[in-house]
């Protein structure tokens, strides 16, 4: 059975040479190093290390990075959390002006079919909701900030056409005005920001059902409920329907969906799942058709399924 297929994976000699770099400025083993994953970052196995490499693209990575790095040890060191943990002794890695290299613990995903559930995520989040607050310094959640970034750049209209660039910009701009009115009933804490069940990995050597949570890109300080409407989410807009939802719900202790509060956080998380596929649209037709579906799914109120990534 083989571990880890490529997900997304298209390398190109340039990527070869940034991992290649990156290794050797951390003074790690790049032999066999193989890309397992890509769509926001490139991931890579480096077998000899029995480490994974993040490779990240951005002004505001190094400090992400550093942030996703300290958590991730305070949760992991002081209070066992199950969380993706960092090779021992690695920092942030500066490849280039634009590319951040982060390594991390390698966890062996099988390609079986059997992945980890919304039930597994609700337990995990309700771990992290209560913990107490971190010695690591947090950034404030603001909503939809780096998406609003990305839909000025000039090169969006590469992608898309002005209208919808205007369409989009006033349509965030009306989502944070409803956010701004809510009252969050579950308070401010420590928030993953990304909390989705493709965020999950098996961690097979601590049991067949324990899970670990990856991806901490987006940790801040913010409303309990957004790592909440992820799951809610993917039932309306991925196809897992309502038993998936009720799963993360029974799981975590509180149902979301009963809060009116829901449907702007619906609203906010349709956007969010426009910045993957608008990152790589100009050179991939498969997410510029992505693209498109969500942005007129959106627009139009289409509840046709989207595909995941």
């Amino acid at each position: 059975m083989k571990d880890n297929p490529t997900k997304n994976g298209y390398e190109t000699p340039e990527l070869r040479n940034t991992i290649r770099r990156a290794c050797e400025l951390a003074d790690l083993d790049a032999h066999g190093a193989r890309l397992i994953h890509q769509y926001d970052n490139a991931v890579y196995l480096l077998p000899a290390e029995n480490a994974v490499a993040r490779l990240q693209q951005g002004a505001q990575v190094p400090n992400r990075a550093a942030t996703s790095l300290g958590i991730t040890r305070w949760l992991v060191d002081d209070h066992d959390f199950p969380a993706t943990a960092p090779l021992p002794q690695s920092e942030p890695i500066a490849v280039d002006e634009t590319t951040t290299a982060t390594f991390w613990i390698y966890y062996p995903q099988r390609d079986n079919g059997h992945r980890p559930t919304s039930g597994h995520l609700g337990e995990l989040v309700r771990r992290l909701h209560n913990m107490p607050r971190p010695t690591i310094e947090l950034p404030r959640w603001t909503p939809l900030s780096s998406l609003e970034t990305a839909l000025c750049a000039p090169s969006i209209l590469t992608v898309m056409d002005s209208e919808d660039q205007r369409w989009l910009l006033d349509h965030i701009r009306h989502v944070r005005r409803e956010l701004d009115g809510l009252d969050w009933p579950l308070g401010w804490g420590l928030v993953h920001g990304d909390a989705w069940a493709g965020n999950l990995l098996w961690n097979h050597a601590q049991g067949p059902e324990c899970t670990v949570l990856g991806d901490w890109d987006s940790v801040c300080w913010g409303p309990r409920e957004i790592d909440l409407i992820p799951s809610l989410h993917a039932a309306r807009r991925y196809g897992r329907g309502p038993a998936w939802a009720q799963a993360f719900a029974d799981a975590y202790g509180y149902d979301l969906s009963r809060w009116p509060g829901h449907v702007p956080l619906l609203a906010m998380r349709d956007l969010v799942q426009i910045a993957g596929p608008l990152r790589r649209a100009a050179t991939e037709p498969v997410l510029a058709q992505a693209l498109r579906q969500r942005i007129d799914g959106i627009r139009n109120d289409d509840a046709a399924p989207w595909r995941e990534f």
